[in-house]
C-alpha cells in the first residue's frame, strides 16, 4: 500500500477491497477472475467535514461513534468505510475482504487522526508499523491452528522441502 504521507493528507489511508457488481437478483457479488480469484481495488477512507456529520447524524455524535466502534467492530467499520467512499453499505459488506478487519480499522483510526492534526508523515510510519504486526498477527494465529491439528491433517513436504505430488515433467 502506498502509506506516502502525500498520498495519506490528499487521498486518504488506502484499504484493499474486493470489486463487486450488483446481480440480476439485486445482490452484491464479488467479481473473479480467470483463474477463479478475487479481482481487487485499492480505495481510500478519509473524513471530510460531511462525513463527519453522517456520523453524528447516525450514531448520536462522535463518541458513540467511537464507543460502538469498539463493541459492533464489524459493523462500524462497515458503515464508515461505507459513508467515506459514498457507497451503499451492502456493497461495501460484500467488498470487505476476510482477514482484514484490523487493516480496516486502523485504516479508520489513521484517517481520523489525520484529520484532527495529526502529521501525515507520522501517520505514514504507523500504518507501515500496523501493517506489519497484523501481518505477523495472522502468521501466527495460522501457525497455532496448524499445530492443533491432528498429525493426518497436517500438510507434508517431501525431503526438499517441497509440497509432495506429481513432478513437473510428469504433469
Amino acid at each position: 500500500m502506498d502509506y506516502t504521507p502525500i498520498v495519506l493528507k490528499n487521498k486518504g489511508v488506502p484499504i484493499e477491497i474486493a470489486v463487486v457488481e450488483k446481480g440480476e437478483d439485486n445482490f452484491w457479488r464479488r467479481r473473479f477472475n480467470e483463474e477463479g480469484e478475487c479481482v481487487k481495488e485499492t480505495v481510500y477512507v478519509r473524513f471530510t467535514h460531511n462525513i463527519i456529520a453522517d456520523l453524528e447524524e447516525r450514531y448520536g455524535d462522535l463518541e458513540s461513534w467511537q464507543r460502538q466502534s469498539e463493541t459492533r467492530v464489524t459493523s462500524v467499520a462497515r458503515d464508515t468505510i461505507a459513508l467515506c467512499l459514498r457507497a451503499d453499505k451492502e456493497k461495501i459488506g460484500e467488498a470487505m475482504l476476510e482477514g482484514s478487519i484490523q487493516e480496516y480499522q486502523n485504516a479508520i483510526a489513521m484517517s481520523w487522526s489525520i484529520t484532527n492534526g495529526v502529521d501525515p508523515t507520522v501517520a505514514s510510519k504507523m500504518l507501515r508499523q500496523a501493517a506489519k504486526l497484523a501481518e505477523e498477527q495472522k502468521k501466527a494465529v495460522n501457525d497455532e491452528l496448524e499445530k492443533q491439528l491432528p498429525k493426518e491433517l497436517k500438510p507434508s513436504r517431501g525431503k526438499t522441502g517441497s509440497a509432495s505430488g506429481l513432478k513437473q515433467d510428469e504433469a
